[in-house]
């Protein structure tokens, strides 16, 4: 110890010549490299990602979003008990078994809460990155593991996938297949084909593009120098998949004029799937990605290939790249009717990170360029996070509009939302018998003063503007502004949209009352109103509100805000405008 600290006083003791004075600097970074403590940090390092995406779900809102709906009214009866054969039908042609056992067993269980349902996707990413760090080559090193386990986290975690997390319904198939088909490579990397072929069956019935797993998972055992029975048995396996497949699900309708049967077109939506971590919101950047993916993979192919060992280590890393592939071919097969941006949906970024996953793994352990290796990894890690940034933007900015729909529930007035919301009149009845968020203790207001949904307050000491639009100076110069500038019937919702003031402050929660001070309805605040800011000096983005309340409400209404000063309210008009 006394001589370690010598030299670090130092820099030499006297034996030490000028040559290995000039080496000690590089012999201490080298010390550092190959010691445990830094590759521990970085390995600890991959926490972060899907403890961002943790944030990211305990954020969102509490009502399901979307396919949650059109499947509970599959799976259930009128009293919201489990109709079992329905778990065995099919969604947009997709086998949907187990995604749709998750979906009744969060309504039956779990209240309807979208937020515990995220957290069970969650762990299923969290287990695709320990199945990754599992599979990885032997001979790396502990900073190249460390780098790779990383990498891995931010693409599974990947602000673009923030669609599969927040709006867990999505998960509970994509990133439960991709969990499936990471197993299935693992078993078969280690010679268990019973495994596989098991954990390849639950893929194909959690959402139809696993129904890749079955080339993939032949390939490996081939690169694995398998006999020829077991190299064929998973694609006769994914034949008999696919068959059974194609008669349970019965003929198809049209789907019209399409563009899906223009080659160019089907391209530009599996390349750009395949690259569209790469990118914000251009096709065409996430197509060149996708390219130089796929061109990094053939230039490292035939140094995978060259000698028996490192054709078996790399077997599971070209079956990935094989799945995410097969992935962008039936993708691009079915959605690229839906435009050129059709492969960048934030649903698909488990596909695009399973690719990248493989890419890395093999330009690190069998690297064509060993000196960027390094580079190769943290480029992918910051590029794609912060490239990540307008797809998960987009996702937040529609949460106001689910957290409105749950008080829409409430309160039976959902008409304006038939398009995240069918069939009320099915729906609703069994979410009540089942106790389904919004009709669970969960949902609130978010007012506090027992102003909810249902609930008489008194309010004599509630304040209202009388200045000109409900627009009042105070004493201090400040201003009490509360504007409605949206009144409209859309069917049996009153639907109210404005922006509201108190001097410098935001509303803090919105609610819409009757005469006798009955809570009728509600809404959501805190939504960025660019306009009325710019109006206002100093304010904060979040002036915005909008509210909803049934349509049949005897007597004029009136729409009432939470300040930190207290509770400012004012009349509605009784003639408000009925939408066309």
């Amino acid at each position: 110890m006394t001589e370690i600290a010598s030299e670090s006083i130092s820099g030499r003791d006297e034996h030490t010549s000028s040559e290995d004075v000039d080496d000690l600097p590089r012999d201490r970074f080298q010390r550092l490299r190959e010691g445990p403590l830094g590759p521990r940090l970085l390995l600890l390092s991959a926490l972060i990602p899907p403890l961002m995406m943790l944030r990211e779900v305990l954020r969102s809102p509490q009502l399901h979003f979307y396919d949650y709906w059109w499947v509970l009214l599959d799976i259930t009866g009128e009293d919201g008990s489990l109709r079992p054969e329905a778990l065995f039908g099919f969604r947009n042609e997709h086998p949907f078994v187990l995604p749709s056992l998750l979906f009744w067993l969060s309504a039956r269980f779990g209240h309807g809460l979208n937020h515990p349902l995220g957290l069970v996707v969650l762990a299923f990413g969290v287990g695709c990155v320990l199945l990754v760090w599992a599979m990885l080559p032997a001979s790396l090193g502990r900073w190249q593991r460390a780098g790779l386990v990383l990498a891995t986290s931010t693409l599974v975690f990947n602000p673009h996938g923030i669609h599969n997390f927040v709006r867990s319904m999505s998960g509970a198939s994509w990133i439960l297949a991709m969990l499936l088909v990471l197993g299935a490579l693992l078993a078969m990397q280690r010679g268990r084909l019973s495994i596989a072929v098991v954990l390849g069956l639950l893929a194909s019935i959690s959402y139809g593009t696993s129904f890749a797993v079955w080339p993939a998972l032949s390939l490996v055992t081939w690169m694995r120098g398998e006999r020829r029975g077991r190299v064929a048995t998973p694609m006769i396996v994914g034949v008999v998949v696919v068959a059974t497949w194609l008669v349970l699900r019965g003929p198809q309708g049209g789907g019209g004029a399409s563009p899906t049967d223009d080659p160019a077109q089907a391209l530009l939506a599996g390349l750009s799937m395949l690259g569209m971590v790469w990118t914000g919101t251009e096709p065409s950047v996430a197509l060149v990605a996708g390219v130089a993916g796929l061109a990094l993979l053939a230039v490292h192919l035939p140094g995978c290939l060259q000698r028996p060992e490192h054709r078996s280590a790399s077997a599971p890393w070209w079956g990935l790249a094989v799945y995410a592939a097969g992935c962008a071919v039936m993708i691009s097969g079915s959605r690229a009717a839906f435009g050129e941006s059709a492969g960048l949906q934030s649903r698909y970024n488990s596909m695009t990170a399973a690719l990248w996953i493989a890419v890395l793994v093999i330009t690190v352990a069998w690297a064509r360029w060993p000196a960027v290796r390094s580079v190769a990894v943290f480029t992918t890690v910051l590029s794609t996070v912060a490239l990540g940034a307008p797809m998960a933007q987009t996702v937040r900015e529609d949460a106001p509009n689910q957290q409105l729909l749950a008080v829409a529930a409430e309160v039976g007035a959902t008409d304006a939302f038939t398009d995240r919301f069918p069939s009320p009149e099915q729906l609703l009845p069994r979410m009540r018998a089942l106790g389904h968020y919004p009709f669970s203790d969960e949902f609130t207001l978010g007012c506090g003063d027992d102003v909810e949904i249902g609930s008489r307050v008194n309010t004599a000491s509630w304040r209202v503007p009388s200045v000109g639009s409900y627009r009042e100076p105070r004493p201090a110069g400040w201003d009490v502004i509360l504007n409605v500038e949206t009144d409209q019937l859309q069917g049996g919702a009153r639907m109210l949209k404005g922006w509201a003031i108190s001097g410098i402050e935001r509303a803090q929660c919105v609610a819409v009352l009757d005469q006798t001070g009955k809570v009728v309805g509600g809404g959501v605040v805190d939504i960025p109103r660019s306009d009325a800011e710019s109006q206002t000096v100093g304010i904060e983005i979040g002036l915005g509100y909008r509210a909803v309340a049934p349509a049949t409400s005897t007597g004029p209404l009136r729409v009432a805000f939470r300040f930190p000063d207290g509770w400012w309210v004012r009349p509605l008009t009784e003639n408000p405008e009925v939408a066309s």
